[in-house]
Parts: structure tokens; C-alpha cells; sequence
């Protein structure tokens, strides 16, 4: 029910976004499963006076049991809904801590960013072009919402279409003799070709062949059924009420859908995003302002989930080349987190959304179907007479088995077309991409007076001028139908405050850059003051009179003992570098101990 992930938020705690339809589910599967039992004990009675009685008794009971374990595997999978680490779907492939890659789909997200729009697929066909006109507001709606629209539209004309010919052929230009087969032909089509392929999650496979087939069958069909009558087997049973039932119920199942899936659609999208760009000049490598980012957007993870990142290309200044061209970026986004105010849905919350309120009502029909189902099916046992033979007891005939069958079918695909549209969640995330583009060239600098001073240091720095920073940042909405989905951008949001914020951030970390390299450790100042005391002994030499070598000689003697008297007790701390007096065994500044004085 949760993330999993060890954080106190609640925002990270989703809802089951099926807890309302596995209620009808699980409803469902009691009343099958009561039905398929009813059914056994009416096949213990039946089978005491032989015959088939018992046997159609076990069959449908059989049936109705499996229908029943169908119904309770399908709820009993979503009984718990987990979004575990790494869900929802990134919108790019992630390049690896540490390592450096881009993608093409990164590369769409940083058009996206650029522009400042988001881009859908321009439909295509006639029947897609009628579905725009009359629903143009379609065309900004979730991809996943528009190619479930598409293919319920085609398949309610479908429906529509192959409905209207069986009318015309069967009732208005058929014949006592032609009916029962136009009937059982149009009863095959409607169950092959238009309802079998919506189980498998497609659209029904009418074709512009069909379409004139079934033209043809309407008008034709009748009269070449009475040419071809002899030739055909003759048949008792009548399915004209079947074929009317599966073509009506599965129209109203589709309509159903597109009801549903036209709540899904919301308004126009926001489009903006925000942009910064700065002209920037540092010594030092460009690639040391990435590693700083890397920092910056670390102290902004959300809930301390990393950042996905998509984009991490660094500058390159090898320093054997002197001089060059550079070019930089990174693109990352913060964990995906649910839109505030995502509850769980109940029965009565989801009737008083319009998002829900399609489902709830398509959830409840497939139901209503599941209790007619189960309702025909013992109606058919009852009618049943075991004291007479099975042809001859059967007062209502095999029909009411033809309707439960269409029932459970027409169920099933309504339980999975709302199912789809169930899982919808919708997150927010921020998306930040930062491009550097320029020029670098090395410069070798020098420390310390060369003509006095003992201490010199030379560094090789490479110096970037007029360097171009961008800070591309938006704050963007996504949805997801199912956890594995794929997720999709809806809307952009700009974060202008933000933006300025980061780029004047990296300004300052490039204007704060040192090219000089000086001691720091305290052996290094220890080092330091013995050089700085030869230096002077050194000069104190050059100064003596020229005549007096033996003076010249002792006082530099003298000179030596003293300054190295006071090298040898000059102490440091170990712990922070701060000098300390000679007798001292503590350090004034941390109170670190100093040891045993110089012998």
C-alpha cells in the first residue's frame, strides 16, 4: 500500500487504486461460486435418474466455479498495491553513479525544456480524424487515454455497424427459412471477430472488407441463403435472441468505456518552465562547477531518495592540449511524489468524482452481468425435467446457457477495460538540466618573490573565459496507468525563484575559485620557520664588515645558534596548526596535548 521506502512522509503512503473494483470482483466471485454449488447439488439429484440431466448439471456448475476462481485471482492480486524502489517508470534511461551518459529519450526532455511545450502524436486514419472533430480536447489527454479511446471508438463502431446489418438482414429482408442461419452467422462473427480480440486487450478486427461483407450479407445474405437452402444443415435452435443480446450488450459496454475514458481527459496543459543564463569567467577546470551541482542538487532530494539522472556529460581539458573547446551538462530529476490530495477511493468518494464515477458505473454493469449470468444458468437447470429424456425435458432449450455465456464474457471485458483506467496515478517531480558551453586555455602562475624569497610555487591553472551557463528548471506533472507503465509528462510549471537561485549559486562557487597553492599542514609551517631562519642568518652575514672575516665568521656562527634555537622550540599543534610557547604542553586553541617538549 506504501512505498517502500523508510521515510515518515505520508505522502509516500498511495492508495490501492483497485479497492473499489475489487470489491465488485470479490462480490463477483461469491456469487458464482454460490451458483456453481447450487448447481452440484441439483447434479447429485439429477444423476439418481441417469440420463444426461446429471451431467449438464456438472458442466455448469464447473463453469460457474471456474468463473468464480477467475474472479477472486483477480482481485486477490491487487488485495495489496506496493510502489517498490524504483517505480514509477523513469522518463529516460538512468546513467549509473558515477559513470557519464546520455540518451535520446533525455535528449526529448531537454527539447521539451527548451521549447517549452509538450509534443503528441498527430492522429492518423479516418476514424481517428471523426474522433478529434468531435472530441478536439482529446488531443492533450494522456497518451494512454487517447490509444484506449481510439480503439473503443472503433470497436463501438464496429458493433454499431455490424448491429445494424444483422437488423436489416435478419428482420427486415429475411425469411422464416433464411433467419436461423443468418442468425448462428452473424452470432460466429460477433463472437470471433468483435468480442474474442477485446479480451486480449485489442480492438476488434473489422476491416473495410468486413464492412462491405457485412453490407452485402445484409442485403444479399437472405437470398442466397434461400438458393443455397438444401445445401445447408437445418437448424431448430433459434439465435437471433443471442446475436441481439451480444451485439446490444457489448455496445452498451462501450459505451460504458468511452464514458469512462472521457472523464480522464482534463484541460489544456501549462506548458511554462524556467531559464537562466549566465556569462561566466573562473580559473579552474568547468568540470569542478558539475561536481559542485552534484552537491547543490543532492541538499534538494526529495524525502533523501536520489535523484534520477539521465544527463552527465563532463568537460574534458586535458592539459596537453593547451587550448580548446568544452561542453558540459547534467540533467536530473527528483523522485516522482503523488499529487497532494491522492486518497483512497471508496464507493461513495468515487461516485462523487467524475473521474471515478464512469468506472463505478462500468464496474456495476459488469456485475449486473455476472448476476444475470449466474441467475441463467441455474434458471437452466430448473427447467430441466429428469423424468423425461434430456432432448425432450429442456422447456426453454439450450438458450439460457448461450445468454449466461455471453453475460460472463461481456463481464470480463468490462472488468478489464476498467481496470486499465483504475490504475491511473498522478505525481509532480522537478526536472533541472544545466548546459555549460565555451573556451578554456592553460596559464602557468608563479608564487613568491624570485629574486629574495626561498619559497617559490608554479601552477599550471586552466582559465575558462566567457563561459555560457544555462539552468534550464521546471516543475512537471506526470501520470502512470499501472505501476510498470510508462510514465508521461502532462504539464510544466515554472520555478523562476529556483532557477535564478542555482545559477547564481554556481556564479559565486566560479568566482570563488584560487589558483595559488600554499602550505597548509602543520609539518609544512614547521618547515617554514626553519627556511624563514636560515634566510635571515643568511643576510645578517652579508651585512658584516668585509676586513673583520673572524667577526664576520662568529656572528654568523651566532646568528645560526640563535635562530636555530628558536626553530627547535617553536612548537605547533598537531591537531589545528596553531602555534604554541615552548613550555607549553597543551594547545591554547583546541586544548590538544603536545607531547614532550624538544630535547
Amino acid at each position: 500500500m506504501a512505498y517502500d521506502y523508510s521515510s515518515d512522509n505520508q505522502r509516500l503512503e498511495l492508495p490501492n487504486p483497485y479497492r473499489v473494483q475489487n470489491a465488485f470482483l470479490l462480490l463477483c466471485a461469491l456469487i458464482t461460486g454460490a451458483g456453481g454449488l447450487a448447481a452440484l447439488v441439483w447434479a447429485r439429484a439429477y444423476l439418481h435418474y441417469g440420463g444426461g440431466h446429471g451431467a449438464l448439471a456438472v458442466l455448469v456448475g464447473m463453469g460457474l466455479l471456474s468463473a468464480a476462481i477467475g474472479f477472486s485471482v483477480r482481485a486477490a492480486r491487487r488485495l495489496r498495491f506496493f510502489f517498490g524502489r524504483g517505480r514509477p517508470a523513469s522518463l529516460a534511461p538512468e546513467v549509473a553513479v558515477g559513470a557519464t551518459g546520455n540518451s535520446a529519450a533525455a535528449d526529448q526532455y531537454k527539447a521539451m525544456l527548451r521549447q517549452g511545450g509538450l509534443e503528441y502524436p498527430e492522429p492518423q486514419g479516418a476514424l481517428n480524424g471523426l474522433l478529434y472533430h468531435a472530441m478536439p480536447w482529446l488531443i492533450t489527454a494522456p497518451l494512454k487515454v487517447q490509444a484506449m479511446a481510439q480503439t473503443q471508438f472503433f470497436n463501438a463502431l464496429s458493433f454499431a455497424a455490424t448491429l445494424v446489418s444483422f437488423v436489416v438482414g435478419w428482420w427486415l429482408l429475411g425469411t422464416d427459412d433464411s433467419r436461423p442461419v443468418i442468425a448462428a452467422a452473424y452470432l460466429a462473427f460477433a463472437a470471433v471477430v468483435l468480442l474474442k480480440p477485446l479480451h486480449a486487450g485489442e480492438r476488434a478486427r473489422m476491416s473495410s472488407a468486413w464492412l462491405i461483407g457485412l453490407a452485402v450479407v445484409a442485403v444479399v445474405g437472405p437470398v442466397l441463403v434461400g438458393f443455397a437452402g438444401r445445401l445447408l444443415p437445418a437448424l431448430t435452435i433459434p439465435l437471433h435472441g443471442q446475436a441481439f443480446f451480444l451485439l446490444g450488450a457489448a455496445l452498451v459496454a462501450v459505451g460504458l468505456i468511452l464514458l469512462s475514458l472521457y472523464a480522464q481527459v482534463d484541460g489544456p496543459p501549462a506548458t511554462e518552465r524556467s531559464m537562466e543564463q549566465l556569462t561566466l569567467s573562473m580559473n579552474g577546470p568547468p568540470a569542478a562547477l558539475i561536481t559542485e551541482l552534484d552537491r547543490r542538487l543532492q541538499d534538494g532530494w526529495a524525502e533523501r531518495i536520489p535523484n534520477r539522472r539521465y544527463t552527465r556529460l563532463e568537460p574534458h581539458t586535458p592539459a596537453s592540449d593547451g587550448a580548446g573547446r568544452f561542453a558540459g551538462e547534467l540533467m536530473e530529476e527528483s523522485q516522482p511524489m503523488p499529487l497532494g490530495g491522492t486518497t483512497a477511493p471508496t464507493l461513495l468518494g468515487a461516485l462523487r468524482m467524475p473521474r471515478h464515477r464512469g468506472l463505478v458505473l462500468l464496474d456495476l454493469y459488469a456485475t449486473l452481468l455476472v448476476v444475470g449470468a449466474t441467475v441463467l444458468a441455474l434458471f437452466y437447470l430448473k427447467s430441466l425435467d429428469p423424468s423425461l429424456p434430456p432432448g425432450e425435458s429442456m422447456n426453454w432449450g439450450h438458450a439460457p446457457v448461450g445468454y449466461s455465456l455471453i453475460c460472463l464474457a461481456v463481464a470480463a471485458f468490462c472488468f478489464q477495460s476498467a481496470s486499465a483506467i483504475w490504475g491511473r496515478f498522478n505525481f509532480e517531480s522537478v526536472l533541472v538540466w544545466v548546459e555549460l558551453l565555451g573556451t578554456w586555455q592553460t596559464s602557468r602562475i608563479g608564487t613568491g618573490n624570485q629574486l629574495s624569497s626561498q619559497l617559490h610555487s608554479d601552477n599550471e591553472v586552466v582559465r575558462v573565459e566567457s563561459m555560457t551557463l544555462r539552468v534550464w528548471r521546471a516543475r512537471i506533472e506526470s501520470v502512470v496507468f499501472g505501476k510498470d507503465d510508462q510514465r508521461q509528462v502532462t504539464a510544466m510549471f515554472g520555478t523562476a525563484q529556483e532557477a535564478r537561485q542555482l545559477a547564481a549559486h554556481l556564479a559565486d562557487f566560479a568566482g570563488r575559485q584560487s589558483i595559488f597553492v600554499a602550505p597548509a599542514a602543520a609539518a609544512d609551517q614547521q618547515r617554514l620557520v626553519s627556511l624563514q631562519a636560515s634566510e635571515r642568518a643568511l643576510a645578517a652575514g652579508a651585512k658584516a664588515a668585509p676586513g673583520s672575516a673572524l667577526g664576520s665568521a662568529a656572528a654568523e656562527h651566532e646568528a645560526l645558534r640563535v635562530e636555530a634555537a628558536h626553530a627547535k622550540a617553536a612548537r605547533f599543534c598537531t591537531a589545528c596548526g596553531a602555534a604554541a610557547s615552548p613550555g607549553a604542553r597543551f594547545c591554547s586553541q583546541c586544548g590538544q596535548a603536545l607531547g614532550e617538549l624538544p630535547g
